[in-house]
């Protein structure tokens, strides 16, 4: 059984990517890979990460988060994670990755949310 499944899916409002299992040194190169192949195809658009059924991330997972949330911006394309579990959400929390990612409770919710404005 793998550690981690990534299953994309597109919507009329963005790709959602669900994940189900584990980010950790392991598997963070397969979730960095189907962020960067989704970003590429959505720009300028909105990724989800659906992370409903993600039970761990990792510091590995997390640095990788960032930096598909940096290669996003670069493309035009907003980042949003949806549905984090607890865990994960505890995680975002004191990590303060959620100041940086918008955090929604529900993919509906992260699918209608505005769009980020550009940086200047």
């Amino acid at each position: 059984m793998p550690a981690l499944t990534i299953t994309a899916r597109n919507h009329d409002d963005g790709l959602v990517i669900a994940l189900d299992g584990e980010i950790d040194m392991a598997t963070e190169d397969q979730f960095h890979q189907a962020v960067l192949d989704s970003v590429g195809t959505e720009a300028p658009g909105r990724v989800v990460l659906d992370c409903s059924r993600l039970g761990f991330i990792d510091s590995s997972g997390l640095r990788v988060l960032i930096q598909s949330h940096k290669t996003a911006k670069e493309h035009d394309t907003s980042l949003f994670i949806a549905a984090p579990t607890d865990r994960v959400a505890r995680l975002l929390h004191v990590t303060r990755i959620n100041t940086r990612i918008p955090v929604f409770p529900t993919v509906d919710a992260a699918l209608a949310a505005p769009l980020e404005s550009p940086t200047l």
